[in-house]
């Protein structure tokens, strides 16, 4: 799709969705664990616009230490002179957000960084930055 920023009103507000995290204690001998970081991209129709959630999902394997999930959202109103030039329904939201709005993305991902950062700074730890990971788009 050409311009999918075209068929959005240009206000824009990036908020805080949703934060899980959870100590996870490790019994027993100590033993090596892998950190795993998921980031997921999830669009949602509505009626007046779509909601884009960005999602960083971090766990331990075996399980062990921490679980954090931090989701940060972004409504994107659409401008209605342009809004049904598109079949929203049939359409791969996600991926076109992916694809055409990188300086968006970037901004939710930066948060979220920022906000892994400071969650695992708070609880003891060093604070962990997280860098960009490959996205999974989900409609």
């Amino acid at each position: 799709m050409e311009n999918f920023e075209r068929y959005f009103l240009h206000e824009r507000k990036i908020v805080l969705d949703n934060i899980s995290y959870e100590t996870i204690k490790v019994e027993g001998k100590p033993q090596t664990m892998t950190l795993g970081c998921k980031d997921t991209i999830v669009a949602q129709l509505m009626e007046s616009g779509v909601k884009i959630n960005f999602n960083r999902a971090m766990n331990f394997t075996p399980e062990g230490i921490f679980s954090l999930s931090v989701t940060f959202s972004m409504m994107l109103l659409f401008d209605p002179t342009t809004k049904n030039e598109v079949d929203w329904k049939s359409l791969d939201i996600a991926g076109e957000f992916k694809k055409s709005c990188p300086q968006l993305l970037s901004a939710m991902m930066s948060r979220t960084s920022l906000m892994i950062a400071q969650i695992t700074a708070a609880s003891g730890q060093n604070p962990l930055i997280t860098p960009a990971a490959p996205v999974k788009q989900e409609n």
